[in-house]
């Protein structure tokens, strides 16, 4: 069973463990139109002696009581022969609903209400007793792992209120926990029918028809070719990119040739053999380019038309989820990686425009979706998650990581540059931070300055600080990481002084971290532990 599905279990045994047994105290008889034929002697008996059960303040005279209604009502049954003879059921079901046995309840109620339908509505509030009982009983059986006898007692609670949309909605939400798809999507139906005249269900159908998706997604992604379909997809991007790059190179040595020949000269010996030496290269190397790309092209059509096989259910059940619960954006991102690993970059396009805009997106949440993104090659969308998600939070270290590879992988120099900056300020002795630099310069074609940040990640830096862990409450602020000697001499003690910043990037506090001397390839760890809440990012520099 999910975590998910272990806490609204828990969350509902909580509940229904506190509902207050059957009322006690008075009889009540049958009530008209319910009709019953109560003139046989054994009928009579047992209606007094329930009468007394219920009654009586004595709990040994009610038990004795009950035993003897159960008496007469079997004599009646076996001996009398009154089994068509709706009051004896009926009257029976009133005995199982003192007993509290649910099934008991069922199973004779059931047989009053064939033999008199007019009773159905007098039954009903016996059954509807009962029907809690049977849900907490399913309920707990399910919490210990006994489906089978959890779903008898779930079938028992619908039958006792067949108006109760939660029930089957359970239902789904255990056969889906346990990979039975086709039943959970049976029972999600019955609960989705129900739910239209039972409006209490809203929280209940919220989790069944996410359990569903999420369960759908689980069993698409043991489909191999959902793995394999980004990853031929980003081999091809990247052989069409080739092919357009020697391309560009082939066309651009035979125009030059040309030139030379449309103004009337030759091409001297040496020169011609150089051409025809470096033209053979590129064109031999453009042909494997080629042949490579229309194969990984065949390839990933093919991976795309198996993994979507696997990955409609999946698709269908978050879009009916999300049609019903548009507010959800951890939902929305998961949808959005099915259409990435999908392939469908329209329909990404258009999710992603609604996920970034959305008032509830949280920066962490539209980070991960931007990892994702990126690690499945959609970089455009990935960049558009993660410049949303600095939006709201400017200084997320990781947003500005990955947005800086997203930015060098789309050739964006211009708009990496001030990411790489910004992210160099926040954790400047870290080598990955500073590698950004290195990109951006490189897409600049700036060789000197690309040398430049390339040396000082790979040897520059000598204390290496690694930030693992950020974690930040109303009242905690928990920060873990270490701090490395990179260079091959001993490093004396240091300070880096750390501050916890608020959404608009504003100090709330800081904390020094005193750093001891380091022999070579020596690590130090960082730990914070500060009873202050309310940052949403942290920076550092050395003291």
């Amino acid at each position: 069973m999910s975590t998910f599905a272990r806490t609204l279990l828990g969350i509902a045994l909580g509940v229904l463990l506190t509902s207050p047994l059957p009322a006690q105290g008075r009889w009540v008889r049958h009530q008209d139109p319910c009709k019953l034929s109560t003139g046989h002697p054994l009928v009579g008996g047992a209606i007094l002696y329930l009468k007394q059960a219920i009654e009586t303040r004595y709990p040994d005279q009610r038990d004795g009581r009950l035993a003897e209604a159960l008496r007469v009502l079997t004599e009646a049954l076996t001996d009398e022969r009154q089994h068509d003879n709706a009051a004896v059921w009926y009257f029976l079901g009133r005995y199982y609903t003192e007993m509290v046995d649910p099934a008991g309840a069922d199973s004779a109620f059931r047989r009053a209400e064939q033999l008199q339908p007019i009773c159905a509505d007098d039954i009903a509030q016996y059954r509807d007793k009962m029907a809690p009982l049977s849900l907490n009983e399913a309920l707990r059986t399910w919490g210990s792992g006994q489906n089978d006898s959890a779903a008898y007692f779930f079938h028992l609670a619908a039958r006792l209120n067949s108006d109760d949309a939660e029930v089957p909605l359970y239902l789904s939400i255990m056969y889906a926990t346990s990979g039975a798809l086709d039943s959970a999507a049976k029972y999600l139906a019955i609960g989705l029918d129900a739910s239209a005249s039972d409006t209490t269900a809203g929280q209940r159908l919220k989790q069944a028809q996410l359990e569903l998706a999420r369960a759908y997604e689980t069993r698409a992604y043991q489909n191999q070719a959902i793995i394999r379909a980004p990853l031929t997809r980003m081999n091809r991007d990247s052989m069409v990119r080739m092919v357009g790059r020697d391309s560009t190179r082939l066309a651009t040595m035979l125009g030059r040739v040309q030139e030379i020949y449309d103004r009337g000269r030759q091409l001297d010996p040496e020169s011609r053999g150089v051409f025809e030496q470096e033209s053979t290269t590129v064109a031999t190397r453009l042909g494997g380019y080629r042949a490579a790309r229309d194969s990984l092209t065949a390839a990933a059509i093919a991976d795309s038309v198996d993994a979507m096989e696997s990955l409609a259910p999946a698709l269908d059940r978050y879009r009916a989820y999300l049609d019903r619960f548009p507010d959800d954006v951890t939902a929305a991102m998961n949808l959005a990686r099915l259409y990435s690993a999908a392939g469908d970059s329209d329909k990404l396009s258009a999710l992603i425009d609604r996920i970034v805009v959305a008032d509830n997106a949280d920066a962490s949440a539209l980070v991960q979706g931007g990892m994702s993104l990126f690690g499945e090659g959609q970089h455009v969308s990935a960049a558009r998650m993660l410049e949303a998600a600095l939006k709201i939070n400017p200084n997320h270290r990781t947003a500005l990581l990955m947005l800086c590879r997203s930015y060098y992988a789309l050739q964006e120099q211009e708009k990496l540059m001030p990411v790489a900056r910004r992210l160099a300020v926040i954790d400047p002795l870290n080598s990955n931070a500073v590698r950004m630099l290195a990109l951006g310069w490189a897409l600049a074609g700036d060789r000197d300055s690309v040398g430049y940040y390339v040396a000082m990640a790979d040897t520059g830096i000598v204390w290496h600080v690694n930030v693992q862990q950020f974690m930040t409450r109303k009242t905690l602020t928990r920060l873990t990481g270490s701090v490395r000697n990179l260079v091959p001499r001993p490093l004396p003690a240091t300070t880096l002084l750390f501050e916890f910043l608020d959404s608009d990037g504003n100090v709330l506090f800081s904390f020094p971290v005193e750093v001891p001397a380091l022999e070579p390839r020596a690590r130090s760890s960082i730990s914070i532990r500060e009873q202050q809440g309310g940052s949403v990012a942290w920076r550092y520099r050395r003291q």
